[in-house]
């Protein structure tokens, strides 16, 4: 699958960068093509095409049948379609954007059909960048992305399908890493013919024939703050729940985070400001339950009247009364009406996450109250 992603990675490399107030002259197709296949050597990957063709009319020069290989499978895009090239930048690429259509790629492990990939607002100031370095794509930059219509098939198995994914991102400052990020993925469907062991088993049993999801995921960071904020992260599995997810985070320290080496270092820096965590029922409780049930050689009933008093004793351990209850009550009133259940952590000042491991491993019972987490069912 190695050629899927240099083919993924050279599709985006060739957005390029903002071309602005440069002199309008007709780009040479042949050399905006010969461009692209000098890219797709930058990740290791090697590129041909059929022909090259210049439409004046949009401005757009269009690349046939243009095939990426690494020796593990080969990539064919049946046209690559760049806009508004900008001849004046030869340190990268410049264009005001980049689609390609009818991408297929066989090799040894699966086949991969995408319908089409946009890239908007890319910029790449230099193609001296490594796909397996971060460091290196410091200064990329992009305003939107999207691939619609994703079809693998891994060798022997079923298709696993998606309808689309998108990013977008707006950049708040020059340091190229502070700004607001999105991503959606909208119907990511897996069968459950391609799961294993209890997965599949509570899959067959529940009556799910796939999994079904949509993500998204909403984000921004300030490098001067060293603020993170995560305001939204949403797992929408149809017909069984949704899992949603918020956490602002500080000391999240710039050169941390660039470096891969180094982000363990955050832990002795971030700060927990903030968190969330819910979910809403749509029927996957109840189907898991009864699972529970079939495999513990129990009624459901059973399960559901004993899970306050398992639960209760479990949280004993810690001593912390007041949350025990707390959680017991939440978790009593949802099993009694299955509709959500929300945990809340909202301190007063920001807490270091060193601060809340060290109690977790010495003084647990005190972590609920640094955290003033609160459990709540059926808000």
């Amino acid at each position: 699958m190695n050629s899927f992603r240099h083919a993924v990675l050279s599709a985006a490399l060739t957005a390029g960068v903002f071309h602005a107030g440069s002199a309008f002259a007709a780009p040479d197709p042949v050399a905006v093509a010969d461009r692209l296949v000098e890219m797709i050597a930058v990740s290791g990957s090697q590129a041909s095409y059929e022909s090259a063709v210049y439409n004046p009319a949009n401005d757009v020069v269009t690349v046939l049948n243009f095939k990426i290989s690494d020796g593990d499978g080969t990539g064919t895009f049946a046209t690559v379609s760049v806009k508004g090239y900008d001849e004046d930048n030869t340190d990268g690429f410049g264009a005001d954007d980049i689609t390609a259509t009818g991408f297929e790629l066989v090799d040894d492990d699966a086949q991969v059909f995408i319908s089409s990939m946009t890239v908007t607002g890319l910029s790449i100031p230099s193609l001296d960048v490594d796909p397996e370095d971060p460091k290196s794509w410091e200064n990329v930059k992009y305003s939107s992305a999207e691939f619609a219509n994703i079809n693998a098939i891994p060798k022997g198995s079923v298709p696993i399908t998606v309808a689309s994914v998108k990013s977008t991102a707006i950049y708040t400052g020059d340091d190229g890493i502070s700004g607001k990020g999105t991503l959606t993925i909208d119907d990511l469907s897996v069968p459950a013919s391609f799961m294993e062991n209890e997965a599949k088993t509570f899959m067959d049993a529940s009556g799910y024939e796939s999994l079904i999801l949509d993500v998204s995921i909403d984000a921004a960071y300030d490098a001067a703050g060293q603020t993170l904020d995560l305001n939204k992260m949403t797992f929408d599995a149809q017909d069984m729940g949704v899992i949603n997810f918020s956490a602002n985070l500080g000391g999240m320290v710039d050169e941390l985070l660039r470096d891969p080496e180094q982000i363990q270092g955050l832990m002795a820096t971030a700060t927990l400001r903030s968190a969330s965590l819910s979910f809403a029922n749509n029927s996957i409780f109840e189907k898991g339950l009864d699972f529970a049930a079939k495999m513990t050689g129990q009624d459901a009933s059973q399960l559901k009247a004993q899970a306050p008093f398992v639960l209760g004793f479990a949280l004993a351990q810690i001593n912390n009364e007041a949350f025990t209850k707390m959680v017991t009550e939440a978790v009593t009133k949802f099993l009694d009406s299955p509709n959500s259940l929300s945990v809340t952590i909202a301190p007063e000042n920001p807490v270091p996450v060193a601060q809340i491991a060290g109690a977790a491993m010495s003084s647990p019972q005190v972590v609920p109250d640094l955290l003033s987490v609160t459990v709540e069912a059926n808000q």
